[in-house]
């Protein structure tokens, strides 16, 4: 069974776990599935790095566990 991701989630595993997570990543701008740095930042980390404000990282979570759901 998935988890809840919440903004503590690590990037890397996230993907790796869903690997389509990234369409929705990518809506917000997070081309994280490329990136060095998924590996040890979390979700609000990285969101954060790229411009995101708090309600947009809350907004971007809630996506994320919407499309996990629909694919259980």
């Amino acid at each position: 069974m998935t988890k809840k991701i919440d903004k503590n989630s690590n990037i890397a595993e996230l993907i790796g776990e869903n690997p389509e997570l990234n369409d929705v990543l990518y809506e917000y701008g997070l081309y994280c599935g490329n990136c060095f740095a998924a590996g040890y930042d979390t979700l609000e980390a990285g969101a954060q790095m790229h411009g995101l404000e708090t309600e947009e990282i809350e907004e971007l979570i809630q996506e994320l566990n919407k499309k996990t759901k629909k694919n259980l």
